[in-house]
């Protein structure tokens, strides 16, 4: 009796948003963290039995994923009964202009070392073009990173999503429109399946995964008011003039100066425009706009709705919209110290470069003893979006573990950085952003238009008077 009503719970949990991989143990409402990995030791037997699926008793009593893990006794690794290192890893890669620039030694790295610290298996990826094994498998099993790819099994998914999984024959595929946030998909596929805490390089006790399909819920406001966010700041541009209250005018970025006339508020829209001044006070050149909200932020919620200058291609050397986060001095080493000194991160939520091309980027100094500027960059292209004729969010959590952004509510890149998040306050920033260009004319203006901005922070968050 009791097999056949577990025989039905799983076929309901099946037909979940969400439903379980592998030998998993249901875990209690209000997860909080996964037992260590360590704490099994491996046993002769190779067949789990029903008291294998019971909890050890040093375990948490809650977990945050649906199922607790439990590694099995033999300490195998196994994906619908076949050893994990009988796979092949495959990143898919669309041969457009885009694509083809974006780091892929890098995520490649981040996967293999992240599979070879879970596991002590030397795995290397096979990095392929989507024209090539589309639609048929070359290898008998398949580990497969991107989008569009067809195998039986594998259930249609939204461009717009991020989700992992395994079909029944035991293909493992994962798929987002971020690239590199794949290093990030595998390491919770890790942390939930295989019992390797997020990001902790520490070594699994096994696994024996079964059919499951996993997607990344969209955030939300609901989320933000669980984890104890309240509203802090909040500008929807009413009335015709900027609230000189609430921002200041840069003077002066990284690249160019700031031209006070291009500053409009009007219809509920806040407008930065990109021209061709000549003006005795300010000279002659093209010019943008910079604004900077007058409060400074340390950790929070930082959210705006932007519809994005246009600009027709990477490279092109026209103005582009930018929703950022820069501190007094991220670009020396001695202020900067990795992102975690004085002199903070700069933290580009959004820097858009196309129609269909937007990234987020983290920079600072004085990485791992490197001479000059590290970044961190995650691109997103090609997903049937217009960031030039629509308004979408862009919005960054940064707290004192990690930095996520979001486009639209889907989680785009998440990182720790190298050293920790920055941890001194930050000035929030929107920019219409000039290049020195001949490559249009001098009567070309370009809009960038913001319908709101939005902070969130909790009560133990950081705000001051930027002073500036």
């Amino acid at each position: 009796m009791k097999q056949l009503t577990a025989l039905i719970l799983s076929l309901l949990l099946i037909l979940a948003v969400f439903v379980s991989c592998g030998e998993q143990t249901p875990a209690e409402e209000g997860s909080s963290g996964i037992p260590s990995s360590q704490s099994g030791e491996p046993g002769s037997s190779e067949e789990s039995s029903e008291s294998e699926t019971e909890p050890p008793t040093d375990a948490p009593e809650t977990s945050r994923f649906e199922y607790e893990y439990v590694a099995p006794e033999d300490g195998s690794f196994t994906i619908c009964g076949v050893p994990l290192e009988e796979y092949t890893f495959i990143l898919y890669f669309p041969g457009t202009e885009n694509y083809m620039k974006m780091d892929r030694k890098s995520i490649v790295g981040s996967i293999e070392s992240s599979v070879l610290n879970a596991t002590g298996l030397d795995m290397p990826i096979k990095v392929v073009k989507n024209e090539r094994m589309f639609e048929n498998a070359e290898y008998e099993h398949e580990i497969l990173f991107g989008q569009g790819f067809v195998r039986d099994g594998k259930p249609e998914t939204e461009t717009w999503s991020n989700c992992y999984g395994v079909t029944e024959n035991g293909t493992v595929y994962f798929s987002s429109p971020s690239p590199a946030l794949y290093p990030y998909l595998w390491d919770l596929f890790l942390a939930e399946f295989f019992g390797v805490p997020e990001e902790s390089g520490a070594a699994s006790a096994g696994c024996a995964l079964t059919p499951c399909f996993r997607e990344l819920p969209k955030f939300d406001y609901s989320r933000l008011e669980a984890m104890g966010y309240s509203l802090v700041f909040e500008d929807d541009f009413e009335g015709t003039e900027l609230d000189t209250d609430k921002w200041l005018l840069s003077p002066q970025t990284v690249h160019y100066t700031t031209y006070p006339g291009n500053v409009s508020v009007h219809d509920g829209i806040l407008s930065l425009f990109g021209t061709w001044v000549s003006d005795p006070e300010f000279g002659e050149g093209w010019f943008g706009a910079d604004l900077g909200v007058s409060t400074m932020y340390r950790y929070g919620y930082f959210e705006a709705s932007v519809k994005c200058s246009y600009i027709e291609k990477r490279g092109t050397g026209d103005f582009w919209s930018a929703f950022w986060i820069q501190a007094t001095d991220p670009y020396t080493p001695e202020q900067s110290q990795g992102g975690i000194g004085p002199g903070g991160m700069e933290l580009d939520i959004m820097e858009n470069f196309g129609p269909d091309y937007t990234t987020c980027c983290f920079w600072s100094a004085g990485v791992e003893g490197r001479e000059g500027l590290v970044n961190e960059l995650y691109q997103i292209c090609d997903t049937g979006k217009n960031y030039h004729d629509e308004y979408h969010t862009y919005s960054l959590l940064w707290d004192e573990e990690a930095y996520s952004v979001y486009v639209d509510g889907l989680l785009i890149a998440h990182t720790d950085y190298y050293y920790g998040t920055a941890r001194v306050p930050e000035e929030v920033r929107l920019t219409i952003c000039p290049r020195n260009s001949s490559n249009y004319e001098k009567d070309d203006t370009r809009e960038m238009c913001v319908d709101y901005v939005r902070i969130w922070q909790k009560p133990d968050s950081e705000a001051v008077d930027s002073g500036s």
